[in-house]
């Protein structure tokens, strides 16, 4: 609870200069038109943008209080529903459970979606850009800094992904991973570790709790957490760095 409350204590005092923080709900089409559903949270200011991939049993809001606090430390923050959760329901997208298979397919193009719509935001710094992510969105995380070379660190909650993302996760030396997950949540637990093993930046951490849950679930038995990554985010991507001030589309 220490933590929570030195990092209060600094988004409070970021938040005296920066008034002009806000959030607010968008809407920006996937490659083939569908239609995803967003919350965007600004900084108000130039400084990096930051996206949150959500897990597969659960929607955007698990991040909404994260969103904020990374808003008011000085980040466009972008949390977003995959296609077939919270409000990206339509059409054939209705129900993962029933349409697993098509959905997870989508992903890394509404992903990429994601990315475009940040980057095309004011005040954005589309030159560093970092990732949140949980569960099944681990992977589809993964895999967009490796098409996005501008992702400068990945935040991964509770999750793995395949050999070609581990085989990046090892060849990115310039990309500090900050991986969490709960012990008794076993197989993603063994995930993040290895991907934390797998990394050849120095600067990664490992940081594993008992009987917290499963990805961002954690954040309501270990509050500390969300100030951790705020604290990951300030010494891993500064809002000052990668050639600030940007160009201000």
């Amino acid at each position: 609870m220490q933590r929570f409350w030195l990092v209060f204590l600094l988004v409070f005092l970021i938040a005296i200069e920066s008034p002009a923080a806000s959030k607010g709900e968008v809407t920006f089409a996937a490659p083939d038109g569908f239609s995803l559903k967003g919350t965007f949270y600004s900084a108000g200011k130039a400084g990096p943008g930051i996206l949150l991939l959500h897990q597969c049993n659960a929607d955007r809001q698990v991040y909404d209080q994260l969103g904020t606090m990374l808003s008011t430390a000085g980040y466009n923050v972008l949390a977003f529903d995959f296609r077939g959760f919270g409000n990206s329901k339509g059409g054939e997208f209705t129900d993962f459970q029933k349409q697993r298979e098509k959905i997870v397919g989508k992903m890394p193009s509404d992903v990429d979606a994601a990315f475009t719509f940040l980057t095309s935001q004011e005040f954005v710094n589309s030159n560093a850009l970092g990732i949140v992510a949980g569960s099944c969105g681990v992977s589809q995380g993964i895999h967009a800094a490796q098409r996005h070379p501008t992702v400068r660190t990945l935040v991964l909650l509770s999750g793995g992904t395949d050999a070609e993302g581990e085989a990046f996760i090892k060849n990115s030396t310039k990309v500090p991973i900050f991986g969490v997950a709960s012990e008794e949540d076993k197989a993603p637990a063994e995930s993040i570790k290895k991907l934390v093993g797998l990394s050849t930046n120095h600067s990664s951490q490992l940081q594993m709790l008992k009987d917290a849950g499963h990805a961002a679930f954690m954040f309501e038995k270990e509050p500390d957490l969300q100030a951790d990554i705020v604290i990951w985010f300030r010494s891993n991507l500064a809002v000052g760095g990668y050639g600030l001030p940007p160009t201000i589309k």
